[in-house]
Parts: C-alpha cells; structure tokens; sequence
C-alpha cells in the first residue's frame, strides 16, 4: 500500500491507496478524512471522505465553527499526532459541549487521531481516523503507527501538489498560446512536431495547400511541415554551431530568418532556433511564428496591435467571418466565398458580437480598421 501511495498520479489516487492501507493496518474504525485545507479556509471543500458526505457548505462552516481542533493546533504549531483526549482532556467538559451534541452524537463518534501536516509552521493538511462509541480507544501500537504513515503521507501530497501546479501552469499557458492570433509552431531536430497551436495548423495548411484548398481541409488532418521551414532550419543550424565551434565560451544570439511565402506575399514566418542546453551537445528546436498579414493593417501599429488584440478573441472560423464582414461582404457573400450556409454564417456572426461585446456589423469593421 506505501509503494502505491508513491507511485500514485493524483490525489484521488492517493487518497485511495492510503484508505486501503488504514483499512489493513488499523481495522474496526468509524471513519477516515483527510482535509487538503487544514485551515478550512473553504470548509469541505478540499476534503476526502471515507463515507462521501453531500453536506452543503453551510453545515461544514458550522462544524469547522464548533470543533476544538483549530484552537488547539494553534496554540501546538508542529505537532504531527493527536488525540480527542489531547484537544479536550475533560471527558465530563467534552460530553457538555456543543461539539458533542451537534457533531460527535450525529456523526457517530468520539474517538480520534489526527496526523497533521505543516508547511513554514501553517497546518496544511490533517488526516483524521475516528472511532464509534462502541469501538475501542486507538491503541499506543495504532498511534505509532499513524507516525510511521506521516512521511509518506507528507512526501506524496508535497510531490502532487507540484505536479498538479505544473499541470495549472502548463495548460494555462498552452491555453494562452492557443489564442494567440499567429502561428506558433516548435519543431525537433528530427522534423517532429513538438507543439502547436489551432493557428499554426490553419497556417500551416494555408502555406502548402493555399487558401482556398485550406478553407476546405482540416489543418490537423493534414499538418505537415512546410519544406521551406525545414530548408531555414538547416541553414540556421549550419550558421548556429559554425558560431559555437568559432568560439565554445561565448554567448551566442538566436538564428533567426524572416521568410515570405513565393505566392501568397501576406504570409510571412518568422524562423528561429530554440535551445536550453550547451550549443555544442544540444540540437536545436525550430521556432516559427506564422502570421497572415492580409488580415491585419501593418501600415499602422498601433492598429495591427488593436487588431491582434481582438482577433485573439475569436476562433479561426470566426477570424474569416469576421475579416470579411470588415472587407465589406454580406452574410450570402461570406457563405458564398467560404463554402457555408448563411445560416452558419449569422450563427457565427452572433458568436463573434457576444465575444467582443458588440452588437452590430458596424463596430465590428471599426474594431478592424
């Protein structure tokens, strides 16, 4: 049960081995909890349970109100077990109390053992196992016990909490990126994709098929990458490790190359290497931001960044939509030139207005021009 709590992938997973293991190792208990937020700063919220509680908000900001638990780990931060006798010695004071009578009577017991967490001297979280009132007390064995599970337990929530963070961090980013209104393509040495977002598919497909074969086509379906890019590629490595053989010490910029497409001028793709290593042991990544210069306004910057900013907003099918209502065409002539019903066409139309907040053909050009 300890191997499966340390090659646990997630918290829920987790929580299960170690259910399992207390099951095992100390039968005949009531209940288990493991509160993930010791502080209850949102009572049930991030809490496990053995017998899976539907309790609202409400009750558990009462309870975490009457218990006696907070007060007492306040006044002994660092401590990692406890017991009910521990937190209320007084067994006569306990039964008096509004603790027993609206949380230990209803829930069925009065015994426990809390095994607690602490980070920078805060409480971080609290394994609590309980008993009913015709169980018997936790023995000295079951209490040593529980020390035992401590490291573990501490170990394994430390180790996914980073993974969960690094998770939050890495799909925010990537959710980030997805929205960018250009390309963003990351190639490996070996041709392989690394990591694109929608743009770059549709440019992509843009770049090796042309516009109006892309319009049909699903960029992911038939991603490639454009030959051109690859050309670059070698050509920026040759210069890459030409400069770090030239001089090994030195730091050395990004190779970079701007590249127009030969037909279609309004595509552009700027190119660059990518590395985090040694240059003389690592092989650079190719790097390309992709960019549709036909639908955006160069001539001024301050426009294209306003433009930019708002195209962000929308998905590739409604950036078309949206690009040729600022051109000037009607809902027939967009469904025309884009090969779709106008009823698809006024449905994306109104998707467009709710996302930027508008509510006419009329400031939506002003918003692209």
């Amino acid at each position: 049960m300890i191997v499966d709590m340390q090659v646990a992938a997630s918290i829920p997973e987790l929580w299960k081995a170690l259910h399992r293991l207390l099951q095992q190792a100390i039968p005949n208990h009531h209940s288990t909890t493991l509160f993930l937020d010791a502080m209850e700063k949102n009572p049930g919220a991030l809490t496990l349970h053995s017998q899976p509680s539907r309790k609202p908000p409400e009750w558990w900001k009462a309870r975490a109100r009457l218990s006696p638990t907070h007060a007492w780990l306040d006044a002994h931060p660092g401590v990692k077990l406890y017991s009910l006798d521990d937190v209320v010695p007084d067994r006569v004071a306990l039964k008096n109390s509004d603790f027993y009578r609206h949380v230990l009577i209803p829930e069925g017991w009065d015994k426990l053992l809390g095994l607690t967490l602490w980070e920078k001297g805060e409480r971080k979280s609290i394994l609590c196992l309980r008993r009913a009132m015709n169980q018997p007390a936790f023995s000295e064995g079951e209490k040593a016990l529980m020390l035992e599970i401590h490291p573990f337990l501490d170990r394994n929530l430390r180790r996914l909490e980073k993974h969960e963070e690094e998770v939050v961090a890495r799909n925010s980013l990537q959710q980030f990126i997805n929205l960018l209104p250009q390309g963003i393509l990351l190639v490996n040495a070996r041709h392989e994709l690394v990591f694109a977002n929608h743009e770059a598919f549709e440019a992509c497909a843009v770049w090796n098929h042309g516009a109006a074969a892309a319009r049909q086509l699903n960029g992911r379906a038939v991603f490639a990458v454009p030959p051109a890019f690859i050309e670059v590629y070698h050509e920026l490595m040759s210069r890459h490790y030409a400069a770090a053989l030239a001089d090994p010490d030195g730091h050395h910029p990004p190779e970079k190359r701007r590249l127009i497409h030969p037909t279609l001028p309004h595509m552009q793709a700027d190119l660059s290497l990518f590395s985090l290593d040694d240059p003389l042991l690592s092989r650079p990544n190719l790097f390309a931001q992709i960019i549709n210069r036909e639908s955006l306004n160069p001539s001024v910057p301050a426009t294209m960044d306003r433009q930019l900013t708002v195209l962000a907003r929308l998905t590739q099918r409604e950036k078309e939509v949206a690009l040729l209502v600022r051109d000037g065409l009607s809902n027939d002539e967009i469904a025309q030139r884009l090969s779709k019903g106008v009823g698809t066409v006024k449905n994306q139309l109104q998707s467009i207005f709710g996302k930027l907040e508008i509510d006419s053909r009329a400031k939506l050009i002003s918003l692209l021009r």
